[in-house]
């Protein structure tokens, strides 16, 4: 029977070694002297992203119904929040615009690689991965963000009628800088999502996560887009990030786990457990070797 659980313990395809820098050292990762690295995991996000709806379970009427509660509300409150941001308080539409500038897609890839840099500059590998699925999570927003633009074709509070019309015009005009949902406010939530996860200490969340609703306020101060892009945005930004981190961030990957299961043989009159191990490559010897030893002491007639 312990022929079973040395066999399960072998380590399963995806996992690898125990800390970030042990990690660096067992398997070349995305970055800038292996970009083909970055595109192959980039191709393989969007599929899992593009494809997440036929996985819905459940559990995730946890936040979808939020979701879709606070969607909702967004949309029957669109025109009413742009009315009250008007269009006459110019200095309040400009500052906004400034502020939100620094939530691009472009000026949020920018941040995570200056972290990038900054982690490589200091030999800080987790602050290198940090700046690296920080762009990683910017990356995957943003292409979504772009995607659900072409799908939607939505007018921007200052274009049209001003109501926000899904394609008003028909297949006939259509725009690949439309206004759901807000690209602004994807790309900094992703971004934002990242570094928390990364560093989760309550004053980073705080500054990464307040910066991201400041982004994401300012794209409706600056009439840019309603509040509903904003609040699709960021709920996609938000959970592309921890997407990212999920997939990609060597804590998640490191991370050994093992279940056991006893098991009864009435007719040899024999026990035992049965231990199912998914190990880092570092701890794969040492967890056969105890396992081994296991199987001398547990294993009776």
């Amino acid at each position: 029977m312990w022929t079973q659980v040395l066999a399960q313990s072998q380590p399963e395809h995806g996992t690898s070694a125990a800390s970030p820098q042990s990690a660096s050292s067992h398997h070349e990762r995305c970055g800038l002297k292996r970009l083909d690295l970055c595109l192959k995991d980039l191709a393989h996000d969007q599929a899992g992203i593009w494809t997440s709806p036929l996985r819905v379970n459940s559990h995730d009427t946890l936040w979808l119904v939020p979701f879709a509660a606070s969607t909702s509300v967004a949309f029957a409150y669109d025109q009413d929040a742009l009315r009250q941001v008007g269009t006459t308080n110019k200095r309040l539409i400009d500052k906004s615009e400034t502020v939100s500038e620094f939530g691009s897609p472009y000026a949020t890839f920018g941040e995570a690689g200056a972290l990038y840099l900054l982690g490589a500059l200091k030999h800080n590998d987790h602050l290198q991965e940090t700046g690296r699925l920080g762009a990683e999570a910017v990356a995957d927003a943003s292409l979504v963000a772009g995607g659900l633009k072409l799908a939607t074709n939505r007018e921007r509070p200052n274009e049209g009628i001003g109501t926000g019309r899904f394609w008003p015009h028909g297949t006939r005009d259509y725009s690949l800088d439309s206004s759901f949902p807000s690209g602004h406010a994807a790309a900094s939530w992703a971004l934002a999502r990242v570094i928390a996860a990364e560093y989760p200490g309550w004053l980073t969340r705080l500054g990464a996560y307040g910066f991201a609703t400041a982004i994401s306020a300012s794209r409706i101060t600056s009439r840019q887009h309603f509040p509903s892009d904003v609040v699709v945005g960021s709920t996609f930004g938000y959970l592309i990030g921890g997407y990212v981190v999920r997939h990609h961030s060597a804590a998640y990957q490191d991370a050994s786990s093992y279940t056991l299961l006893p098991i009864f043989d009435c007719s040899q009159h024999a026990y035992g457990v049965t231990v199912t191990f998914t190990p880092s490559s570092d701890q794969v010897q040492e967890t056969v070797h105890k396992l081994r030893r296991l199987s001398m002491l547990f294993d009776r007639k």
